[in-house]
């Protein structure tokens, strides 16, 4: 997509603003130059997939002033992630978000997706505007599912008799009276938006 001064490509067609792409990242997201290199580094048409929004064009390599990312959920084939969707601060507040994010979507449904899902810890109202909803938290690996607990009746029978159940409790009495943990200092502080909870929303690419 071009308008203008403005181009939005993916990464792996542009090698040359890997660099640009690390820094625009890390001054956002402070992370270690190799860790981020092998993130967008994977960038490919099968994906994942990173654009970065690029202007000034016209005098030469141009200036990375965005970046998205694109990737598959292992548990939904049907839906996409929207993740690293970003804008340097010096332009923000020019519909540069949007534009990226529109790109995104369009792309999204080229590659087949009907469902588009991303996180945010503070740009919940920005996401709303574009029509996503909150939606439940989704699985971004593909470790599968954690194995369920097991049943009451289950623990029972692979319970090990050793010691009485009132008697081990005794004991684990007795030790939490005799011993004296001193208590954690309190956590610092912090203005970060990584404190803030971190939520799900997504949007119906068929609109």
């Amino acid at each position: 997509m071009e308008n203008h001064n403005i181009m939005i490509v993916a990464l792996h067609d542009k090698p040359d603003s890997i660099e640009d792409c690390i820094k625009l990242l890390n001054d956002e997201w402070p992370r270690s130059k190799t860790a981020r290199l092998r993130s967008i580094e994977s960038s490919n048409p099968n994906l994942p997939i990173s654009l970065i929004m690029v202007s000034n064009t016209t005098t030469g390599k141009g200036d990375v002033i965005g970046h998205a990312k694109i990737a598959r959920l292992p548990f939904e084939p049907a839906s996409c992630m929207i993740e690293s969707v970003l804008i340097n601060p010096a332009n923000r507040g020019k519909g540069f978000g949007k534009l990226l994010m529109e790109e995104c979507e369009k792309l999204a449904v080229k590659l087949g997706f009907s469902t588009a899902v991303l996180s945010t810890h503070d740009k919940q109202q920005f996401y709303q505007k574009l029509g996503y909803e909150f939606c439940q938290p989704v699985s971004q690996y593909g470790g599968g599912p954690s194995p369920s607990k097991p049943s009451l009746s289950q623990a029972k029978e692979h319970k090990i008799p050793t010691k009485s159940d009132k008697s081990i409790c005794q004991e684990e009495k007795e030790i939490r009276t005799s011993v004296t943990v001193p208590q954690p200092p309190p956590l610092p502080k912090s203005n970060n938006a990584f404190c803030i909870a971190k939520v799900y929303m997504k949007k119906s690419l068929n609109q």
